[in-house]
């Protein structure tokens, strides 16, 4: 896995795939990413605040699941979500889903799509992989200029630059290399930027 810089675009979604496009990217597939925050069910009258998550889907992880809460983020089987209907402990309270193409363009891969919540239109999510930073002897976080160089050259202009560096220092779970967690960490903060 590469290192990954996902962020919202402003602009029109044809814009943002002629780009991609032009630049000799190759539609390989579609797919959603859904993002559900759940709130813990307490008792009617208390005075106790609902602990929360978020549970990341994506489809092409089938059988996984992403939990992060508060400080915490981990990787658990589908099975998560028929638990958590079936305990009743919990509820959904929203859910955020991104209809998104992925592209393949040389040591890239960008995934772009509508964000939906509750059916209404709330901007284009791009997420940009830069897989050659995936061999053990490079360390994806080395990869944040190479990666921002390429976003903001070549699929800007933008009103301000792109941010492919990320803090996750509030996260001390996660481990030293980019992996999946990380890459959850990044969509619940894009989430709930835009809800």
């Amino acid at each position: 896995m590469g290192y990954k810089c996902i962020f919202s675009y402003k602009g029109q979604l044809p814009e943002m795939t002629k780009r991609i496009e032009f630049l000799g990217g190759v539609k390989v597939s579609t797919g959603t990413i859904n993002c559900s925050l759940y709130l813990e069910r307490v008792p009617d009258g208390s005075n106790l605040i609902p602990r929360e998550f978020h549970l990341l889907l994506y489809d092409e992880k089938p059988k996984k699941c992403f939990t992060l809460c508060r400080d915490t983020i981990v990787e658990t089987d589908r099975e998560m979500v028929s638990i958590l209907e079936k305990t009743n402990s919990y509820k959904k309270r929203q859910t955020t889903e991104a209809l998104v193409s992925k592209y393949e363009l040389g040591d890239f891969i960008i995934r772009v799509g509508t964000i939906l919540f509750r059916t209404e239109s709330r901007g284009i999510l791009v997420e940009v992989e830069y897989t050659a930073c995936s061999t053990p002897v490079t360390s994806p976080f080395n990869c944040t200029k190479l990666l921002s160089e390429f976003i903001n050259g070549n699929l800007g202009p933008f009103p301000e630059p792109i941010q492919t560096s990320f803090d996750f220092s509030a996260y001390p779970t996660l481990p030293k290399s980019y992996s999946d967690l990380h890459t959850s960490y990044q969509y619940v903060n894009l989430f709930r930027t835009i809800n």
